[in-house]
């Protein structure tokens, strides 16, 4: 055996939180990328006591790693930049000016690598083993989803990786131009890496084709989108609904999702972020189309697009995840804790979103949104070994009856002590395994500086 953990509290999660089992003094062994055995300490330890590496977990949590559905890990170059926000008055203003004229459109793929590489070890190192990571670099397309993957790889999360497929053209006003020559060129770059990283090809990086809405996009792009990701079998992920209603039922007459099922896109296979702005109808369309849902409520609230109607998603028997765009502190206990909290205040209600739901969306559920149910998202026998052990920081006894709401309420990533993910020690003792922190800071830092001075910001 390559691994035993032992003497842990360990919470399986298996057929979501609160179907799944909670072991005081359990443990876990692990052969090669994958669990191969769980239960008592006193009875793996007598089976596997020589195993080549043994995690004493004593006082600790033992849990499945989380998983975010929806990634900008780039982003990370524009945080706290100081730049005129003044000029910011809705989200229109956000997507164009801090999206793309500020980010996206100067990002290199020097600025790729750079980021992706520090923002997949700070979530990792906060709990977080798999994304679903959406690249955006126009002026820099070709070759860019490599530098990302480099990255993934080097950090050791596991990712599922796409380049964000848009008819926009760079510096025009997308209300008034729009090439789609410019959507052939990121199918091209989405679908070479595809071949690089087809669905279960064995390694921590899969390719899955990104678009970026059906707003910046025609029809004949959007079908093509659905033929590829058929021809490949690798999944989309696209936003729908993050801009108001309003703007699509002008350009085109319906809403989002009616344009984007009328193209034959929406799927199962389909990870959806945002879908904010919904009418019962057009929920509607999600839900029989069976689309994943990646809710960002963080960067929701930041560009004042209000609160996404995830409680009515889930009573209609919706598969609901969360993603976060990569914006503030990358710790995914923020993101869990707002999700848990927000929609209590926009309903005026504490018993709406309740803890299990919570940890489901960040389990079990971002595991099906990404087609990886049998692999992730809970501890049990033969799927992949990627494990968090927690060690609480906590005013009260963290046991069998409260260690639910320990996670929901007061778990923050840095109380995560050890990280493993396929197997493997990527963080022991909260440093990477595999990577030089400080210089991997410093690298990214090199690189805002220089997306910074883009948009005439010396520092």
């Amino acid at each position: 055996m390559d691994l035993l953990i032992k003497n842990g509290l360990v919470l399986t999660f298996e057929n979501g939180t609160l179907k799944g089992r909670i072991i005081p003094d359990g443990a876990l062994a692990v052969r090669g990328s994958r669990i191969a055995e769980i239960g008592k300490s006193a009875d793996l330890e007598e089976k596997y006591g020589d195993a080549q590496k043994v995690i004493d977990a004593s006082g600790r949590l033992v849990m499945p790693g989380f998983i975010v559905t929806h990634t900008h890990m780039p982003y990370v170059l524009g945080h706290n930049m100081p730049v005129d926000f003044s000029k910011l008055h809705s989200f229109w203003d956000m997507l164009q000016k801090m999206g793309w004229e500020w980010l996206e459109d100067i990002t290199t793929k020097e600025g790729v690598y750079a980021a992706t590489r520090y923002a997949a070890l700070k979530m990792l190192r906060h709990g977080t083993t798999t994304v679903c990571e959406l690249v955006e670099a126009p002026c820099d397309m070709d070759g860019v989803l490599d530098e990302s993957a480099r990255a993934v790889l080097d950090a050791g999360i596991r990712a599922q990786i796409g380049y964000e497929t848009t008819e926009r053209v760079v510096g025009k006003p997308i209300l008034t131009d729009q090439k789609k020559g410019n959507a052939d060129r990121g199918f091209a770059e989405n679908i070479r890496f595809i071949k690089q990283y087809p669905k279960n090809n064995g390694s921590r990086v899969e390719g899955r084709l990104g678009v970026h809405t059906a707003f910046t996009n025609s029809f004949e792009t959007l079908k093509k989108a659905r033929a590829l990701a058929d021809e490949y079998g690798c999944g989309i992920q696209i936003h729908i609904a993050e801009i108001p209603r309003a703007f699509l039922v002008e350009k085109y007459g319906v809403s989002a999702p009616e344009y984007l099922e009328k193209a034959g896109l929406l799927g199962p296979d389909v990870v959806a972020a945002h879908c904010i702005d919904l009418t019962d109808g057009d929920m509607e369309i999600l839900a029989r189309n069976n689309v994943n849902v990646a809710h960002t409520p963080m960067t929701n609230s930041l560009g004042g697009n209000g609160v996404a109607r995830v409680p009515e998603m889930m009573a209609m028997g919706m598969n609901v995840s969360v993603g976060h765009d990569c914006f503030f502190s990358l710790d995914v206990a923020e993101y869990m804790r707002y999700a848990y909290l927000v929609h209590k205040a926009a309903r005026a209600n504490p018993n709406v979103m309740l803890p299990f739901e919570v940890l489901d969306m960040f389990l079990g559920n971002g595991a099906k949104a990404l087609g990886l149910g049998k692999e992730i998202g809970s501890l049990e026998v033969g799927k992949k070994a990627d494990i968090l052990i927690i060690r609480p920081d906590s005013p009260v006894p963290v046991a069998p009856c409260s260690a639910i709401g320990y996670l929901v309420n007061t778990f923050q990533g840095e109380q995560v002590e050890t990280v493993v993910v396929d197997g493997e020690i990527m963080i022991e003792n909260k440093r990477s395994t595999r990577v030089n922190e400080e210089e991997a800071a410093a690298a990214c830092v090199r690189e805002a500086k220089i997306l910074w001075r883009k948009n005439g910001i010396e520092i």
